[in-house]
């Protein structure tokens, strides 16, 4: 099967399915940038620091420089529970005045066991010590990371699948084929892999960044290149 001499109503079909991919990637890439800037607005290229707050830090002040900034009352918070993390994170002095204080104020609205707001996570409360400990770990906890990667590698794959062997239908020449398709598995398994590992060197981040940014460079070259020939033929320099 040719994408070329499909009939009109598959070509559609996939023309659909391409489209809706390319706008995937665009949306994906505008989040990417919005939550991991240095900036407030706009879309940004992702800050290495923002990224190395989320995969390597402790969750509760990775949260704090990036998901959750927007509810953090000042910058000087984030410095105050970082240094009581680096401390050992006990329950002392310092937890009870400083890091509660802060937690009632930025974050209690909505992470407590009896928060009635309409974005309430009362699943994760920061009420007591106990509450707060169990996010002090750097990085992910083993089981979110399991969880989380479990699922992008699920969900990614299928959109791979559908999208590789589409453009694996296409008439462009084999060695531009197997180079995209294949860079685009192992830019998908360097990003995850580099999840797990980001707690233990910020060199990993990079990977993160660096693989992600293939990963849906890949997609979208696959998506655009099929596409293409969907509707009109390869030209003779890419056959």
């Amino acid at each position: 099967m040719r994408l070329h001499n499909l009939h009109f109503s598959s070509k559609l079909a996939l023309s659909g399915f391409l489209i809706t991919m390319l706008f995937g990637c665009l949306s994906a890439a505008t989040l990417i940038g919005l939550v991991y800037s240095s900036n407030e607005t706009g879309f940004n290229l992702p800050s290495i620091e923002k990224m190395s707050a989320k995969y390597s830090e402790a969750q509760l002040v990775g949260s704090m420089k990036t998901s959750m900034y927007e509810y953090v009352a000042d910058d000087d918070d984030i410095l105050i529970v970082e240094d009581w993390i680096k401390k050992g994170a006990m329950d002392d002095e310092q937890f009870q005045q400083e890091v509660m204080t802060i937690l009632k104020q930025d974050c209690q609205s909505c992470h407590s066991r009896t928060s009635t707001k309409s974005k309430a996570i009362n699943s994760i409360p920061f009420s007591r010590y106990d509450d707060v400990s169990r996010f002090t770990q750097a990085g992910y906890s083993w089981q979110s990371m399991a969880k989380t990667a479990h699922i992008h590698l699920f969900g990614i794959a299928l959109l791979l699948i559908a999208t590789s062997l589409t453009f694996s239908c296409s008439t462009y020449n084999p060695y531009i084929k197997v180079t995209l398709i294949s860079i685009s598995w192992i830019a998908l398994w360097l990003d995850i892999a580099s999840w797990w590992l980001a707690k233990y060197s910020t060199v990993f981040v990079y990977m993160i960044v660096g693989a992600g940014t293939i990963e849906v460079a890949s997609l979208v070259t696959m998506s655009g290149l099929a596409l293409i020939n969907i509707w009109w033929k390869v030209p003779d320099f890419c056959k």
